[in-house]
């Protein structure tokens, strides 16, 4: 059974079963005059997804927007079968990622190549979006759903360009998808993701600053669920960040780009042991999320090492 919860007035969290794992990836439903989905999981989930807009009881034919906070295809990669169902939705996407979704080929290889033929599998191959039922947005854009409902659409890189968060006026909650990382909030554990290629720390500490900025009364989770701990999670956030390019910097500068790797992955996996006890949510952690995090930062940290050099020999050849 697809598990429900309201985490604010007229806000449910339904867990999408990402990965066919409880408590790993979670879309939201918002109930007003008009009716948004945040997010849509990928195409694999789509059936949990329909069911849980039904068990609020909410007929999936009056859904009128479906807003991914980026294309990912855990986030985005469902949008186009869910449209199957409805029929008068809109897809809202940030203008730098729209397109991809028109045509996903470059989405599909892309998670191909960062995360292996059986994460494929998994997740289902992303079926495209009709140009004529996909809207781009930008920052500070609106989106009326009732008298008390206004979302508010935020840009939000690093930990992707196309990445976008929506503050929600009716409660002050903030959709984060992954701008701030992965919530479990049983375990107590924080995990920022930062994949290869779009991740950039210095855009990701910058969009951290600035939703601490904002008057933000809780932060809503696509991976998962919800906290009104605000200011310690965004906190946290940043310091982790700032941690793991500490011990990345250190190890290559003594040991070399392929020692920083493994620094790295233990350190991260060190951190997640608290969800150890959690089985299949643990095991697809360490096989898929902490890869992409190494593989984010050693591609991000490399260019930043190689811009270097680069700007040494020019300045030698002066």
């Amino acid at each position: 059974m697809v598990d429900i919860k309201e985490v604010a007035p007229n806000i449910y969290m339904i867990d999408n079963h990402l990965y066919s794992i409880p408590g790993l990836g979670s879309v939201y439903l918002i109930n007003e005059a008009k009716k948004a989905l945040i997010d849509a999981g990928p195409a694999t989930s789509a059936g949990a997804v329909i069911d849980g807009i039904k068990r609020v009881g909410v007929n999936p034919e009056e859904i009128d927007y479906i807003i991914v906070t980026h294309i990912h295809i855990d986030h985005a990669g469902g949008a186009g079968v869910l449209l199957e169902d409805m029929p008068r939705a809109q897809v809202i996407a940030h203008h730098k990622g729209a397109r991809h979704l028109a045509s996903p080929e470059r989405l599909n290889r892309s998670v191909s190549a960062t995360m292996g033929e059986k994460a494929v599998a998994a997740f289902g191959a992303v079926a495209a979006v009709p140009a004529g039922r996909l809207k781009p947005v930008a920052d500070g854009d609106l989106i009326g759903l009732g008298d008390n409902q206004v979302l508010k659409i935020i840009e939000a890189p690093g930990h992707a360009p196309h990445e976008l968060c929506i503050h929600e006026s009716r409660s002050g909650g903030l959709f984060t998808g992954d701008a701030v990382g992965m919530y479990f909030a049983e375990s107590e554990v924080l995990m920022p993701v930062t994949p290869p290629p779009g991740f950039d720390l210095s855009l990701y500490l910058d969009t951290l600053r600035k939703l601490a900025a904002m008057e933000v009364t809780a932060l809503y989770f696509g991976h998962f669920g919800a906290t009104r701990k605000v200011s310690e999670i965004l906190s946290l956030a940043m310091g982790k960040l700032k941690f793991w390019e500490e011990v990345v910097s250190k190890a290559i500068a003594e040991e070399g780009f392929d020692l920083a790797a493994e620094k790295l992955t233990a350190q991260v996996n060190s951190e997640l042991e608290p969800v150890r006890k959690m089985g299949a949510l643990y095991q697809y952690l360490i096989e898929f999320m902490t890869p992409l995090i190494v593989a984010g930062y050693m591609k991000y940290c490399r260019d930043r090492h190689d811009a270097k050099l680069n700007e040494v020999r020019i300045g030698e050849s002066n």
